[in-house]
């Protein structure tokens, strides 16, 4: 691929440009905040570990005293630490043909579908990460008059948990989009276009979202434990002891609701009146007296109060119908991802391009000498975090 026509700097450029335009789940959240990968582009590797900076949320004080009397908020951006635990690629075989292609016919011919392949697989992996983590669902019919009305409803969650305006999206499987579609006229806005329509998939916006179609849409099948209850009062945190009458299991990413405990405003902490929605966050079964963890945490007492009250003794656990494809609506900064920059190995011949994006992509070639032919591989390394899973939303179809 020494070449004057095409180069690896080429082609791992094209392919960056490729995976994002490909992936608009990853064009979606954050993911340029990596500082450090400015300073040492060559030196990570799977499991490595990054800080991500994420923007904080807004604090409202009350009174005249300068935050309540405390040191005022940190108005620097939080980190998360994220570790690099998956590395994908796809392994080309080259022949001196395909070595003399200009980059246009390379891009079309060759590049294109393997990077169409590969950021489907990228996508499908982070959505099912992401969905998960995310508590707040809503149902769409299908078959109804009014199936837009999930993606209202999605908007009325987000704005509950002051979700900002901007930055959000919303991806869609192909039989939602159909059902969708007969109210085109009547959601999308044809005066605005979304920056983001040159993504694979782009339908419009609509309920302040860019919407796109989407072919790796999660789905989920809900646990078997039945007849749940709370084994004790008083209960608070992101641990709570249930009992199951019928023993089953409760499946990471299940949702529950719990009598009695109802979501607040995330400021002034009133009673919204209607149940909070937890997530399951690891796969358990149940039976008599078993910890479930679940998000958000049960946190009834300011500062950062999330719910009305604790749970009695014996309350009734309400596992939420959530099997089936799982469409997903979502802020910027309710997910993080870190694509971070591979080195190319001694011996080999290969660039790594990153995007301002914070999008990366190694291609690095080597020869077999046994055999007389060059290989070259497209990987990316990343890791996936949920930041904030109470902004966004499952939309659970139903026929």
């Amino acid at each position: 691929m020494a070449n004057n026509i095409l180069t690896h700097q080429m082609i791992a450029r094209e392919a960056a440009k490729m995976l994002e335009e490909h992936a608009p789940f990853i064009a979606n959240i954050n993911k340029g905040r990596q500082e450090e990968f400015g300073k040492d582009v060559q030196g990570y590797k799977k499991g490595d570990t990054v800080a991500i900076k994420i923007p904080t949320s807004g604090k409202v004080h009350d009174g005249a005293v300068f935050a309540g009397g405390n040191a005022g908020d940190d108005v620097l951006e939080q980190s998360v630490n994220l570790k690099l635990d998956t590395q994908k690629h796809v392994a080309l075989q080259f022949g001196a043909k395909e070595k003399l292609l200009d980059i246009t016919d390379f891009k079309e011919r060759i590049l294109r579908p393997q990077m169409q392949t590969l950021s489907s697989v990228v996508e499908a992996d982070l959505i099912a990460r992401g969905v998960v983590g995310v508590p707040n669902t809503v149902t769409m019919s299908l078959s109804g008059t009014n199936p837009s009305n999930a993606l209202a409803l999605s908007r009325a969650k987000m704005n509950q948990f002051l979700v900002p305006s901007g930055d959000r999206s919303a991806i869609l499987t192909s039989t939602a989009n159909v059902a969708l579609s007969g109210e085109v006229s009547r959601m999308y806005n044809p005066t605005r276009t979304s920056d983001k329509a040159y993504l694979d998939g782009y339908v419009n916006s609509a309920f302040g979202m860019d919407l796109y179609e989407h072919q790796s849409i999660a789905t989920h099948t809900k646990g078997t434990a039945d007849t749940i209850t709370v084994s004790a009062a008083s209960q608070t945190g992101n641990v709570i002891t249930m009992t199951a009458g019928t023993s089953g299991t409760l499946v990471k990413g299940d949702v529950i609701t719990i009598a009695g405990v109802n979501a607040v405003h995330p400021l002034t902490g009133q009673d919204t009146g209607v149940l909070q929605q937890f997530v399951v966050t690891e796969t358990v079964t149940v039976d008599t007296g078993t910890a479930v963890k679940i998000y958000p945490e049960i946190k009834p007492t300011a500062p950062a109060k999330s719910v009305t009250a604790s749970p009695a003794s014996g309350a009734v656990v309400t596992l939420v119908d959530t099997t089936g494809a799982q469409n997903l609506a979502f802020h910027k900064d309710a997910f993080t991802a870190a694509f971070a920059p591979l080195p190319v190995l001694a011996s080999c011949e290969g660039y790594t391009a990153r995007l301002p994006s914070g999008i990366s992509v190694r291609v690095m070639t080597f020869g077999d000498g046994n055999n007389d032919i060059e290989r070259t591989r497209i990987d990316v390394l990343y890791g996936f975090q949920v930041v904030r899973g109470l902004h966004a939303v499952r939309i659970k179809e139903t026929s």
